[in-house]
């Protein structure tokens, strides 16, 4: 009797196993196979704006304090709501004309007041924005987001500030991964634009533009499919240069060079037409005593000795060791 209990019992488990891996007809109907892949005759990535920011996923835009990041995203918007053929030269593809902006530091007034200062630049009639919607509650964004976006669907969202709304530790991957997911799905449902703005570590701005510029885990930098560096000119204030520091499909010439832009006191932007290689974003200075203090900022984060050697463009972690004990040997820096 035992025996048979326990044959049922074997022929109740396989049987179970064997529905666990059985695929549906339906389910079978939804795989996406290589021929139809190729069948749908994509030979470039689509762009909101062509060629630097793609139509669909996640981007970043960053930089130091006062370098104008709102007032470019700002501006932004307001060509994409707009329905203006182009953004600093370069061409505009919008579906719906439309535009979200999540405000988690400038209220209703701050922003009414930013919006006329650029517009006295831009000129754009009031009307033509009716489709730029702002928020300014940071609660259940994404919610509130799927809610609007059901309704009025949008080709771009900005979210100021991503450190205001991700409150968890910065440098935690999993948790930076899980937080960004809600917007991936967000982005690919709608099938628009999400820009993070993002703030860069301290005096990064003496080093190369590079994505290792960025705060926090390198998580975030990985969900995303295009980061930009915002940053001063050295000389001049009045110029500004977007750099590409990741780019998943554009050439190389657009990571080795800046996008040289003019800045008015009105915060807005205009394209100059010229690039500007990377290595001469850097001060000429290359005071060690700063480079001292970032990497002892870096390090009481946790970021590791790797990390820190990508973001001051040493080759490894032995170069940011040898730097150390270089340092504090020649200023007498004894460690208890």
């Amino acid at each position: 009797m035992l025996i048979m209990e326990n044959h049922v019992q074997g022929i109740t488990e396989e049987q179970q196993q064997l529905e666990a891996n059985f695929v549906s007809a339906a389910e079978l109907s939804s795989e996406i196979t290589g021929e139809m892949l190729l069948m749908k005759q994509i030979h470039e990535i689509p762009t909101l704006v062509k060629p630097l920011f793609p139509k669909v996923g996640l981007a970043c835009l960053a930089g130091s304090s006062d370098t104008g990041k709102s007032a470019f995203l700002r501006q932004m918007v307001m060509a994409v709501s707009a329905g203006l053929q182009s953004f600093l030269g370069m061409k505009l593809n919008t579906v719906h004309q439309s535009a979200y902006y999540v405000s988690t530091e400038d209220d209703e007034t701050a922003t009414a007041y930013l919006l006329n200062r650029q517009n006295t630049d831009l000129d754009i009639p009031p009307s033509n924005l009716k489709n730029l919607r702002f928020m300014f509650e940071s609660e259940n964004i994404v919610a509130e987001l799927d809610k609007r976006l059901a309704v009025h669907p949008a080709d771009l969202i900005v979210v100021d500030c991503f450190s205001d709304l991700y409150t968890g530790n910065m440098n935690e991957s999993n948790q930076v991964r899980l937080f960004l997911n809600q917007y991936s799905q967000l982005a690919n449902k709608y099938q628009c634009l999400i820009i993070f703005l993002h703030h860069c570590g301290k005096r990064t701005e003496n080093f190369m533009p590079s994505k290792h510029n960025l705060l926090g885990s390198q998580a975030f930098e990985a969900k995303m499919r295009l980061v930009l560096e915002l940053r001063s000119d050295v000389a001049d204030k009045t110029v500004k240069h977007l750099c590409c520091v990741k780019g998943n499909y554009l050439s190389a010439d657009y990571k080795t060079e800046s996008i040289k832009l003019l800045f008015s006191e009105f915060l807005t932007f205009r394209e100059t037409g010229e690039r500007v290689p990377f290595e001469s974003l850097v001060p000429i200075s290359g005071d060690e005593d700063d480079k001292y203090e970032l990497v002892m900022e870096m390090k009481a984060e946790g970021q590791t000795l790797e990390e820190i050697a990508k973001t001051i463009g040493y080759k490894d972690k032995s170069g940011v060791s040898k730097f150390i004990a270089r340092y504090e040997k020649k200023k007498g820096i004894i460690h208890g």
